[in-house]
């Protein structure tokens, strides 16, 4: 890891950016550069445009080293790390391709936090996005490797789940649904928890086409929440 200071934008030939900048106007311009060095406005917005151009260089620098495909960081979204909507639908429609060809069953479990609008309105943006987070990381502990996590759009999450039938896509549903109301939320000096709704559809029991699987998992999921929420139902 490089342990350039991230303090100020470095150009190439080592030299922060600002003072290279300065120093050219120095001599070829004298009078501006007068002017700048004693206007501490100008000052503030060069030196922060510095720090911002370092930070991101940084990360830049952190995700080449890592080897990170930037294809794929566009695939996710950034609050959750989960897959986004875009690669949800693509990731489903290659599992069903798979099953059909394999001749093995899918799933899909759609999940919402129960009064997800009333938390934001109640706790604010800020704690919302806190309780996405927690939301995700409780999914992610509940899957295996080959299960694939995608946070379906504001309060709502998907899994597609390989080679598993009806019975045990409900086990994992309520395996994610217990490990959500278990955890803690601490945020913004707010101590509370959260529950989670969940439906289930199987590839081909319910549905063949993965337009027609998200819709069956919809409806299981709403049935879920006509019954009071915090409960797993299948189709």
């Amino acid at each position: 890891m490089s342990n350039e200071p991230t303090g100020s934008a470095i150009s190439s030939g080592g030299e922060p950016l600002f003072n290279k900048v300065l120093a050219d106007l120095r001599k070829h311009r004298p009078g501006l550069a007068t002017r700048l060095a004693a206007n501490s406005t100008v000052l503030e917005r060069v030196r922060e445009y510095e720090k911002q151009t370092a930070v991101i260089t940084q990360q830049v620098r952190l995700a080449a080293a890592r080897g990170e495909d930037i294809e794929k960081l566009a695939l996710l979204d950034p609050v959750t790390e989960l897959y986004n909507h875009r690669a949800f639908v693509k990731e489903l429609k290659a599992e069903l391709a798979r099953a059909r060809r394999y001749r093995h069953p899918a799933s899909l479990v759609i999940m919402s936090v129960d009064g997800y609008e009333e938390l934001v309105h109640q706790f604010g943006p800020l704690t919302a996005e806190a309780i996405q987070k927690i939301v995700s990381n409780s999914i992610r502990s509940a899957l295996r490797e080959v299960d694939v996590a995608a946070r379906y759009n504001a309060w709502q999450y998907a899994v597609i789940l390989p080679q598993t039938n009806a019975a045990g896509a409900s086990m994992v549903g309520e395996r994610i649904r217990q490990r959500v109301g278990n955890q803690a939320i601490v945020h913004n000096w707010q101590n509370f928890s959260v529950t989670a709704s969940v439906g289930v559809a199987t590839f081909p029991d319910h549905a063949t086409e993965y337009d027609e699987l998200i819709a069956c998992s919809m409806e299981a999921l709403e049935t879920a929440l006509i019954r009071g929420g915090d409960r797993v139902v299948s189709v």
